[in-house]
């Protein structure tokens, strides 16, 4: 009985610690074109979800890049080093729709190691944060130079997947929540309201899941002395 009630003490300790996250992006992150960013914005919404014992702190910075030699490189931002300061517990990263202008492109060979780089500056700090690494949501412009759906696809997408691979981390897909609902992307780049909603729920559960996951392989199952477990998926 004393075991049991020292675990629920730690265990209740542990639930009301305040989790961190940083989103970090350009402009669809800072809520750009959305009326109340403070309260709409995809970061917004996302902490109205997972409630008090979270703070989601945004730092997007409109037209950024990934890439460290693109016309806008988000790692020159004061807002980056913002959010390094603040030793994130998760940091959900959501750039390279930006990457995809034409001017750009030449610079794809360098996207995957700028994208470790950004990874590792992270991955440094004393929290150990969890790192999300998010696919540009879909865009529906048709100016082949500007932020262009084809290019998204054709080389952005891979590349992300392939850092994801390399670096063991978890890649999340916001470009096909929207891919048909053009309706809720009125300036054919930035969501609104509601489809930055949509963004956040996919956040939410993906943060929720992983937590019932690791809870699970933190308790043992009653009256049984195993201790390996299959988790859910």
């Amino acid at each position: 009985m004393k075991f049991v009630f020292l675990l629920f003490i730690s265990l209740s300790g542990f639930c009301q610690d305040t989790t961190k996250v940083a989103c970090i992006g350009a402009s669809i992150t800072y809520g750009a074109t959305i009326k109340d960013r403070e309260h709409f914005s995809f970061p917004a919404q996302l902490q109205t979800l997972l409630g008090a014992t979270y703070k989601v702190s945004n730092f997007g910075v409109s037209g950024t890049t990934l890439l460290r030699n693109g016309n806008s490189p988000y790692h020159k931002t004061g807002a980056y080093q913002q959010a390094l300061a603040i030793e994130p517990d998760i940091v959900i990263i959501d750039l390279g729709g930006n990457d995809s202008k034409l001017v750009n492109r030449p610079r794809y060979g360098e996207f995957v190691a700028d994208y470790d780089t950004l990874i590792k500056s992270f991955a440094a700090l004393p929290s150990h944060p969890r790192i999300l690494l998010l696919l540009p949501a879909v865009s529906f412009v048709t100016d082949s130079t500007g932020i262009w759906d084809p290019v998204i696809v054709r080389d952005i997408i891979p590349l992300i997947r392939q850092v994801g691979l390399n670096t063991q981390r978890e890649v999340v897909d916001m470009h096909s929540l929207l891919v048909d609902k053009p309706e809720l992307v009125p300036d054919k780049i930035h969501p609104n309201a509601e489809g930055s909603g949509i963004m956040a729920k996919r956040l939410y559960e993906q943060i929720i899941k992983h937590q019932i996951l690791s809870f699970e392989t933190f308790i043992p199952p009653v009256n049984s002395d195993s201790y390996s477990y299959k988790l859910r998926s």
